[in-house]
């Protein structure tokens, strides 16, 4: 089996079986084909260092945690060494060339097909199909994905042509919104779930500046808080850091942007449905149609009948 990434091709040449994974989503991606990791990244989601929609996929296994690599630490070099992997997959991370070429050491390593951080989540679950030769599973993964989220958005007809704004927000005076472009996974999602990006999206991204300029990551604009007013939409996403959310809540510093006004608006949290917009795996996609969806719905409704 061979995968091409941005920094090549790699080559597998028998099933792995002892697999590690780095970034976001590739360790999701292993569980929905039927593997477990032995090691993937520690989340600060939960106490047990994992996420809720992981776990939940991961208890009918009945085996113990895979060992929890702290990327926030630097790369896990040591650690990965020690427990000896065939295969490191980092499909959806910020795996620079030098720490790929570094890990190859170890084992083969997949990364991305273009920018890092950048991976939408189809094709996240077919680079990791093809790694662990099973494609066919990831194509049967693909098609229960998409039936079930049309099955929950069954019960939302207001989502449909509800115009948002995805916006990362930080409680630090005088810092820049974040507003997330089309190329981007948690706008990739949402309009998954029937929204429309607000036409206002074309302002920030006229006059908004590129947080990843050289285009090599997901397409981010710093925004002015300032100008918050100017961030016109039907709906809004605010993405928080857990920490911050109280702050950022209560502090007024959300009360200029329209849709914060009318009530129309949702708080994804860091530990919540904000990591699970940017991790964008097939589990974490389901998860957010059955948690997410219905606050959506909830603000859609709202804005459509003016309130």
């Amino acid at each position: 089996m061979s995968v091409t990434h941005a920094f090549g091709t790699t080559v597998i040449n028998s099933e792995p079986q002892r697999i590690a994974t780095l970034g976001l989503g590739s360790n999701d991606i292993c569980l929905a084909l039927g593997v477990v990791p032995v090691a993937m990244p520690l989340s600060r989601a939960q106490p047990n260092g994992s996420t809720p929609w992981f776990d939940s996929a991961f208890r009918p296994f009945g085996l113990e945690s895979p060992l929890l690599l702290d990327e926030e630490k630097g790369l896990p070099v040591d650690d990965l060494t020690g427990m000896g992997p065939d295969l490191i997959l980092a499909v959806h991370s910020s795996l620079t060339r030098s720490e790929y070429d570094e890990l190859s050491k170890i084992a083969p390593v997949v990364a991305y097909p273009d920018g890092p951080m950048a991976t939408d989540w189809r094709t996240s679950l077919a680079l990791v199909g093809t790694a662990l030769g099973r494609a066919d599973v990831a194509a049967t993964v693909l098609a229960e994905t998409e039936t079930s989220i049309r099955s929950e958005l069954g019960n939302y007809p207001d989502l449909a042509g509800t115009g948002f704004l995805v916006t990362r927000v930080r409680s630090a005076l005088g810092a820049d919104f974040e507003v997330f472009g089309e190329n981007s996974n948690p706008v990739r999602i949402l309009q998954e779930f029937g929204l429309d990006p607000s036409p206002s999206l074309r302002l920030v991204k006229e006059l908004g500046r590129p947080v990843n300029p050289a285009a090599n990551g997901a397409e981010n604009y710093a925004w002015p808080a300032g100008r918050a007013a100017e961030l016109g939409s039907d709906i809004a996403v605010f993405s928080v850091v857990h920490d911050e959310a109280p702050a950022i809540k209560n502090g007024g510093l959300l009360d200029p942007v329209p849709a914060h006004e009318t009530g129309n608006f949702i708080l994804a949290d860091s530990n919540g449905e904000g990591l699970a917009l940017d991790t964008a795996s097939c589990l974490s996609v389901r998860w957010l149609s059955r948690t997410m969806v219905p606050e959506l719905a909830r603000a859609a409704y709202g804005a459509k009948r003016g309130g």
